[in-house]
């Protein structure tokens, strides 16, 4: 089949292009497209193209092209997606503006995506989880269209297209997000907090997105100046389809298309230098959208494995320790083979640092750590080459703290306890005497669990409703509280998933020629952060719970046992199969 000369009269018609679309189509983008066709027939499995560009470069529409040529000349089954059908309602954006920031109310930034939603998405429609529903983005609305009117795909789909503006996006660096880049910024967000918050957003969960794509297409701006022009040109090419009543709801002008690209503008321009370098297929723009040039700066993964770094964050009870007695030896075969493959085990918990020191010491664990829920990361000092900028030396450790001290969260608890006074004891509270007696710890292990340095446990004794009060005002102050087994933790806004991607990248710092692949362990709902963040997520089965609730399908293995021995599987099951390396075998060991 001539791919060059195939006829898009009627895809130009139903999408109101100029004849000389066709002969751009056949110059630069029916070759590529061909291309993609080829890499689904080797893959022999869904793959998914993600095409990046900014507002008004054509991404939505090379998008439809590649939808119609797979379709309809190569017989493929072909789902469109956009980021943009993936906004949150504007009801969830308007309580994040009220909540967080008012700036986040307007639909475009990283932080208004429901990120969760697009990766079960492409998730169900990669492993043929049928029926999938597509939700759809309604722009003159401003909101998504009823969940009565999605479309449905109940048959296997050979490839997904998904275009979005700021796919491949990266993080800033905290020091670049303090000059504005705009008057928007200088005047609406003088403290930083929305930047601030989209920023963190990003780094956190697109990644996670953004894994999912095998093939990168970018339609690059010559600059963000002439974005503004080519975002007014698609707001009247929408203004023209819709109906006069329709026209006035949610239509911009040209003064509020002025403001509204405002949101996206130091993202752009972020990814005009950053993405380029990364893509499969890098086309170059002038001003009049007109193409310029075609590189290759990378060549698709889709048939290739590259060499990996892989971090191991681990849970303890419940998860690497045994729920009833604390011991691991069921795992210790798999702790010794990743020791020697140079593969790092970091315990991730709710204990202290003291705490943490002692297992570590038995599991002879040299590696960092992160304590009370992800509020810090322990990082043994000459570790890496150089101290992580933001840490401070706390004895022989860099420490990264993500929340406030815990004399500042007892201040606040200190707030309320006129009002409850009967109702609560904390740890401060009981003494060592007293969490030997709430804990069954022996004096040792109960001292180490009294020296929390982020967060106070609070032993609730007054009824059920007062808790929820309690609680409900201790947010009311900025408190963040986890519910425990026995405890509420009452600490700041962090989170272990948080605490990951932290250290994540400092190991990525250290070994730039490296790609890191991260394996989260856990076993309860404290542990869904990290499950969700990491690459890989492993699941550990509880003689005394029910699973995590987690969303993600991807990546996602369970364990067969409980405790060490159904931690040794997991491990033993996912990085064997994902590192294919002759020179790692993890030991199998008896999972009769």
């Amino acid at each position: 089949m001539d791919m060059l000369n195939i006829d898009i009269s009627d895809f130009l018609q139903k999408h109101q292009l100029p004849d000389s679309y066709q002969t751009l189509a056949r110059d630069w983008y029916l070759p590529i497209i061909e291309e993609i066709a080829t890499h689904q027939n080797s893959a022999k499995r869904t793959i998914t193209i993600g095409i990046n560009g900014a507002q008004g470069s054509g991404k939505s529409t090379l998008a439809q092209l590649a939808v119609y040529v797979l379709t309809q000349h190569y017989s493929l089954s072909v789902v469109s997606l956009s980021l943009d059908d993936f906004y949150f309602t504007r009801q969830e954006r308007t309580q994040l503006g009220q909540g967080i920031h008012p700036l986040l109310a307007t639909r475009g930034v990283p932080g208004t995506h429901d990120i969760t939603l697009a990766r079960r998405t492409i998730t169900q429609l990669i492993h043929q989880q049928f029926p999938v529903s597509i939700p759809r983005f309604n722009k003159a609305e401003d909101d998504r269209f009823p969940v009565e009117s999605a479309e449905i795909i109940t048959h296997p789909v050979d490839v997904i297209v998904l275009e979005g503006w700021c796919l491949g996006a990266e993080a800033q660096h905290e020091s670049s997000l303090t000059q504005p880049v705009n008057d928007l910024e200088e005047t609406e967000d003088k403290d930083l907090a929305w930047r601030r918050y989209v920023n963190e957003q990003l780094a956190r969960f697109y990644p996670k997105l953004f894994e999912l794509i095998d093939i990168w297409i970018m339609l690059k701006a010559p600059s963000f100046d002439c974005v503004f022009q080519w975002r007014l040109e698609q707001e009247n090419k929408l203004k023209r389809s819709l109906s006069e009543s329709d026209k006035q709801t949610q239509i911009m002008d040209e003064k509020a298309v002025g403001r509204f690209i405002k949101f996206y503008q130091r993202i752009t321009e972020n990814t005009l230098n950053t993405l380029p370098k990364k893509v499969n297929y890098l086309f170059e723009l002038d001003q009049n959208r007109q193409i310029t040039k075609l590189t290759r700066p990378t060549q698709s993964t889709l048939n290739t494995d590259l060499p990996c770094q892989w971090l191991v964050f681990t849970d303890m009870d419940g998860s690497l320790l045994d729920h009833h007695n604390y011991h691991f030896d069921e795992a210790i075969p798999t702790l010794t083979a990743l020791e020697q493959n140079h593969i790092p085990v970091i315990p991730v918990t709710s204990k202290t640092a003291a705490e943490v020191e002692l297992i570590r010491d038995s599991l002879a664990n040299h590696h960092p750590f992160i304590i009370e829920n992800g509020a810090a990361v322990y990082i043994p000092q000459d570790y890496f080459e150089k101290q992580p900028e933001g840490t401070e030396k706390r004895g022989k450790y860099w420490v990264k703290s993500f929340v406030q001290p815990r004399s500042y969260w007892q201040s606040l608890i200190n707030q309320l306890r006129p009002k409850y006074q009967n109702d609560f004891v904390t740890f401060a509270d009981a003494g060592i005497d007293g969490i030997i007696a709430m804990t069954g710890l022996n004096v040792h292990a109960a001292a180490c669990a009294a020296r929390r340095e982020f967060g106070e446990p609070v032993s609730w004794h007054g009824n059920g409703n007062l808790k929820q009060q309690f609680i409900a005002e201790l947010n009311a102050l900025g408190a963040n509280i986890l519910e425990g087994g026995r405890f509420l933790h009452v600490s700041g806004q962090c989170d272990k998933g948080r605490a990951l991607k932290w250290l994540t990248d400092m190991y990525q710092n250290t070994m730039p020629e490296q790609v890191i692949q991260t394996l989260a362990i856990g076993d309860s709902q404290n542990d869904k952060a990290m499950l969700e963040q990491a690459d890989h997520a492993l699941v550990i089965r509880s003689p005394v719970h029910g699973l995590p609730d987690i969303d993600r399908t991807h990546n996602l293995t369970v364990s067969t046992f409980f405790g060490p021995k159904g931690w040794a599987e997991g491990v033993t099951q996912i990085i064997d199969a994902k590192l294919h390396s002759d020179s790692f075998n993890l030991p199998r060991g008896n999972h009769g």
